[in-house]
């Protein structure tokens, strides 16, 4: 009787065995995968901080022209608003220069071009004197 349950103890422990040996290389080929997905994993983080690292530079390129931009922007618009500040100053000097050559007098001057009466007879001195 106690061989026959030695035998039936070494069967199981065998059958036992088997299992183990079964589970271990099944465990064993589920760490390979595993270490084989870690590894495309760790291939498309290095992947994507390249792409990050690009990117930043890229970000970086962009901001500065953008910087450069703005100032050549705000110097288009100092330079517009001093030609409308000249050319509004300058107008009604070349509109009465046009009246003084067509004969208008220092009066009409004032009255049509809204200038003193000191600008209008300079103007009239000025185009008369040409003359």
């Amino acid at each position: 009787m106690m061989l026959a349950l030695l035998i039936t103890l070494t069967g199981l422990a065998a059958v036992a065995l088997g299992y183990q040996t079964y589970a271990l290389r099944r465990a064993q080929r589920g760490t390979a995968a595993l270490e084989e997905n870690l590894s495309q994993l760790h291939e498309r983080v290095q992947q994507l901080e390249q792409e990050l690292g690009a990117l930043c530079s890229a970000s970086v390129g962009a901001g500065e022209h953008v910087v450069r931009l703005e100032q050549q922007v705000r110097r288009i618009v100092e330079r517009q608003n001093h030609l409308e500040m000249r050319a509004s100053v300058e107008q009604p000097y070349s509109h009465a220069s046009q009246l003084v050559t067509r004969g208008a007098d220092i009066d009409e001057l004032v009255e049509t071009c809204g200038l003193t009466r000191g600008e209008a007879e300079l103007l009239v001195m000025m185009q008369r004197g040409a003359a």
